[in-house]
């Protein structure tokens, strides 16, 4: 197994009275796809803010690439982000902006690139994302999944080497998210990005994962590759995978 390029170890975090995530160890190797499956409101996505550096642990610690994320000061933070991608929930572009000007946003900020070198990446990478000619789209004239396609462009405008993905298939119809999947693998294949992807898509998980961790009450239950994941008796894996209202997991209404 590869390095890891991210390591959460013994992660506590809280709001308020409410415990979302208690002694979380996770390792992302190295050129990996890391899926980490777990219900609506587990903490997932908390587990992504925490590895880009937007939530700092109650207790414990977070690496990126051996540098300790959450003691780091704001500069030394930036620093490390720019090596970093992320495609959030809804793809979260600037309605007022076209789609140049979303996927552009971070060579703008952290890049000195011509006017000319920033147009070419940026039709680069969203043909690279299966899209030509949008650039002055606006995002209200787009599909979802056309805007998550751009939100994806964006994520890996800089050439990260880490990219996250918050739900990537939530939102848009079953043909549009195995388009998205395929997305996903070839922008492992293309560009040898590391990987991390929230969901609870099983369909999605085991189609892009190469490591899939399942995430309960706070901590991960569970890690294996797709087979293992498909083969285990582990009772909490079995019942997310089929989808069933019986079985270990707590139910809330």
């Amino acid at each position: 197994m590869n390095e890891a390029i991210i390591q959460l170890e013994d992660l506590y975090k809280s709001f308020g009275d409410e415990r979302v995530l208690t002694g979380l160890d996770l390792s992302v190797p190295r050129g990996e796809t890391l899926v980490i499956m777990g219900r609506s409101g587990a903490g997932k996505s908390v587990i992504l803010k925490h590895m880009v550096g937007l939530m700092s642990p109650d207790r414990g610690e977070v690496y990126f690439d051996g540098h300790r994320l959450n003691t780091l000061k704001r500069v030394e933070l930036e620093r490390m982000r720019k090596r970093m991608g992320m495609l959030f929930q809804g793809a979260a572009l600037f309605d007022s902006m076209s789609v140049a000007q979303n996927v552009s946003l971070g060579l703008r900020r952290h890049t000195r690139m011509s006017e000319e070198e920033i147009r070419t990446v940026v039709t680069a990478k969203l043909v690279a994302v299966g899209l030509s000619g949008v650039e002055e789209k606006m995002p209200a004239e787009l599909s979802g999944g056309m805007r998550k396609r751009v939100g994806l462009a964006r994520a890996i405008a800089m050439d990260p080497e880490l990219v996250l993905y918050d739900e990537p298939t939530t939102g848009i119809d079953p043909i549009t998210a195995d388009a998205i999947n395929n997305l996903i693998l070839d922008t492992r294949r293309q560009f040898g990005v590391t990987s991390v992807i929230v969901t609870h898509d099983v369909a999605s998980a085991l189609k892009v994962g190469t490591l899939i961790s399942l995430l309960v009450e706070g901590r991960i239950i569970f890690s294996g590759n797709p087979e293992e994941v498909k083969n285990t008796d582990n009772p909490y894996v079995r019942q997310f995978l089929e989808g069933s209202a019986e079985g270990p997991h707590k139910l809330y209404f």
